[in-house]
């Protein structure tokens, strides 16, 4: 008897639970409707920031915040334009195709935030930062 009343319990856990997960909001994927590569993210307080590979387009690198991780709105780039090399400017039969910028990551530290990233065209590591992410580059 002792089993089965243990048994009853689980069960009777098992299904409160079922009914507290369903009456949660549903999200369904995809979250964002666009391309997020390489996708890096770091939560300050009750937000989250994410950053994203752009490759070859300008402005590069979009700087997105959430409070919920579903509802999320590009606040920034983390720059305009990367450089005036012929592969960005498309001189001398030149082009950024593919390539541009890659595999960004994003951080918090002392106030400050960093976006890091590098440029197969340039072969050049970028360090970005600003204390405020929503302000454009």
């Amino acid at each position: 008897m002792k089993q089965k009343m243990q048994c009853f319990k689980w069960m009777l856990l098992l299904t409160i639970g079922f009914f507290v997960e369903t009456s949660a909001q549903k999200v369904h994927n995809p979250i964002v409707w666009a391309d997020i590569p390489d996708m890096s993210m770091v939560r300050v307080g009750d937000t989250y920031y994410m950053s994203s590979t752009t490759m070859h387009m300008n402005p590069g690198v979009p700087i997105m915040r959430s409070k919920n991780l579903v509802d999320w709105e590009i606040v920034s780039y983390a720059y305009d334009i990367l450089g005036t090399i012929d592969d960005f400017e498309m001189a001398n039969v030149k082009n950024a195709y593919g390539g541009g910028t890659w595999a960004s990551s994003i951080r918090y530290h002392n106030d400050t935030f960093y976006v890091s990233i590098f440029s197969n065209n340039s072969n050049l590591n970028y360090l970005f930062y600003t204390k405020d992410p929503a302000k454009t580059p």
